[in-house]
């Protein structure tokens, strides 16, 4: 890894601690979910795809947004594939989206970031 990859790991991995409550208890609160297993894998799924668009997410002015964008992909998408549309109309009619947040995204090909930040969220779950 050179300095510059090391320094976006370092950013990405402040970025996560900064933001792993926060995502993780909107991801229940949005979708009903209580199983921790079910949360925690939504949750480093939208933090594969943060990592994902970091470049995106590093030039951003306002990395909040697009974190919202990304969290809201992954609640639509899981709410969809489990047939809750009461809740999806319920949630398209209370939160400020637009249609495009809906589009599923594609899976991550990372395992091995994967399994690094599923080990980083359950650690900050014990905290």
């Amino acid at each position: 890894m050179n300095g510059a990859d090391l320094d976006k790991t370092s950013a990405f991995e402040h970025f996560v601690d900064l933001y792993c409550p926060s995502i993780y208890t909107a991801i229940a609160r949005l979708t009903g979910l209580t199983d921790k297993k079910q949360l925690e894998d939504l949750t480093v799924t939208v933090f594969i795809d943060l990592w994902k668009n970091s470049h995106e997410l590093f030039d951003e002015t306002r990395p909040p947004a697009l974190v919202y964008k990304i969290l809201l992909l992954h609640v639509f998408t899981y709410l969809k594939k489990e047939g809750y549309e009461d809740r999806i109309t319920m949630l398209q009619n209370t939160l400020p989206i637009s249609p495009d947040h809906y589009t599923p995204i594609l899976a991550a090909d990372k395992e091995e970031l994967k399994v690094a930040l599923l080990r980083r969220l359950i650690n900050l779950l014990k905290r």
